[in-house]
């Protein structure tokens, strides 16, 4: 699971940047470990069960499985990791919008009551 931190830009000046990573972040972590795990085994299976209808000797069927299992389970990592820092950015611009959408009606009704 990649750990890249994305960097977002807080409404109020903070000394440190704040750092959001997919590894803290439950959902996200979750879904990325889910993905690993049903992509190295769909893979496997897939390529286990093409094999051996192709005529395939089973240990060479197995070897071919194992490899395609890993290269299916890698991929479906990086694919999990993108789509998983994607939605996390978009939850953190749903958050700003409404954050700003807040801010702005309470600037009108100050300025109603004033």
């Amino acid at each position: 699971m990649s750990d890249a931190p994305t960097t977002v830009q807080p409404a109020v000046p903070v000394k440190e940047p704040v750092r959001i990573t997919i590894g803290a972040h439950p959902r996200a972590r979750r879904s990325v470990q889910r993905a690993r795990a049903l992509g190295g085994l769909f893979g496997f299976l897939v390529t286990l069960l093409l094999s051996l209808n192709a005529g395939v000797p089973a240990f060479d069927a197995v070897a071919r499985s194992l490899i395609a299992g890993i290269v299916v389970h890698l991929a479906a990592w990086a694919i999990a990791v993108a789509v998983a820092k994607q939605l996390m950015l978009a939850e953190i611009q749903a958050l700003h919008d409404r954050r700003l959408e807040r801010l702005e009606r309470r600037a009108e009704l100050a300025r109603t009551d004033a």
